[in-house]
């Protein structure tokens, strides 16, 4: 029986829009994340979903809040589903973390896989938890049917990298904006994906603003060239 996942990550956050690590911070959404909230809610609000699930976190809960809006569905909270833990970075700038904790960042930046923030999670611990919760969730959900699933970018990252078996080299290229919603059709165990970051709900036009974080990341990798 095929279960078709919607994983949505949480609208955006005043920590998102000045660019400092949140990890397991308990921050709330921005009136730009509530717009993007209640886009992603209007998007889905012809899907039939069984299940509501989300991470604990405010920014993700009160995402999952809107999209369950009028299904009288009980959200079903999951501590596994919380973003990774960025351990001293979290409420730091990027520059800042690459000045104080240069060493630490740089190997974080060449392989975050493996080397995990001072004092925080890696990816590879993030994804063991991430992995062994979607699983659980499918478990639960034995009929065919559509479930939600509001996390976070790295958590979301770390499924999707599972799914598609992504080599350890490229596995980070994926990107997950605010607010974005990606597809994935999971029958008799194997995953069909059909929408990656789709963002479409959020606004007509893009524009190049929306790729920054990719030339953040790659400014400060080049740091150490």
């Amino acid at each position: 029986m095929a279960l078709k996942i919607f994983l949505i990550r949480h609208g955006q956050t005043l920590w998102n829009e000045e660019g400092r690590y949140q990890g397991d911070q308990d921050t709330s959404l921005t009136e730009k994340g509530v717009k993007q909230a209640k886009l992603a809610a209007k998007y889905l609000r012809k899907v039939n979903f069984l299940n509501i699930y989300s991470s604990s976190l405010k920014r993700a809960l009160d995402t999952a809040e809107f999209i369950g809006k009028g299904r009288n569905l009980d959200i079903s909270v999951r501590e596994n589903l919380k973003e990774v833990n960025f351990g001293k970075w979290e409420g730091m700038k990027f520059e800042q973390i690459n000045k104080v904790f240069h060493d630490d960042y740089q190997k974080w930046l060449g392989d975050p896989y493996n080397n995990a923030p001072t004092e925080g999670e890696s990816f590879r611990h993030a994804k063991e938890r991430a992995v062994a919760e979607i699983e659980n969730i499918i478990d639960e959900n034995k009929n065919s049917g559509n479930i939600a699933v509001v996390t976070h970018g790295g958590i979301i990252l770390s499924i999707l990298v599972h799914w598609l078996q992504i080599p350890l080299p490229r596995w980070r290229s994926i990107i997950q904006h605010q607010g974005a919603i990606n597809i994935a059709v999971v029958d008799k165990g194997f995953p069909y994906i059909s929408t990656i970051n789709f963002t479409g709900h959020l606004k007509s036009t893009y524009g190049s603003g929306d790729d920054r974080i990719i030339d953040t990341y790659r400014k400060l990798r080049n740091d150490k060239d």
